[in-house]
């Protein structure tokens, strides 16, 4: 049985990688062996690293023309401050969860896209 990807460890074992895949064992075994993928050896078992496994995916896309775009630390903490929700945004949510008969966790888990009102 497949585990869903939020339950996939960090570090997997070919077994779990061909898993994660959906390919062959033998298959990850040959992307260690031609360097395709980034493993370490533990003895006599590889390690790999669930990264690798994602990196692997976007070297081998179909669509040479996309890049990945990297950011810093920095900029990463920049995006997550100004999607905080202000104050009235806050009540948008707040209105919106209530008018649903939902209850969360409190309004962190709305973006300002999300929380976009007809009644403005």
């Amino acid at each position: 049985m497949m585990k869903t990807l939020e339950r996939m460890p960090d570090i997997l074992t070919p077994e779990q990688a061909a898993e994660y895949l959906q390919v062959n064992r033998e298959t990850i075994y040959r992307y260690i062996r031609e360097g395709k993928l980034a493993a370490s050896k533990l003895g006599r078992t590889y390690r790999i690293p669930k990264p690798s496994l994602d990196l692997l995916l976007w070297a081998t896309r179909t669509r040479q023309d996309l890049t990945l775009t990297e950011y810093t630390g920095r900029e990463i903490e920049e995006f997550i401050r100004a999607d905080q929700l202000d104050e009235e945004a806050r009540q948008i949510a707040r209105r919106f969860l209530k008018a649903t008969g939902r209850r969360g966790r409190g309004t962190r888990r709305f973006s300002k896209a999300a929380t976009f009102s007809q009644s403005v």
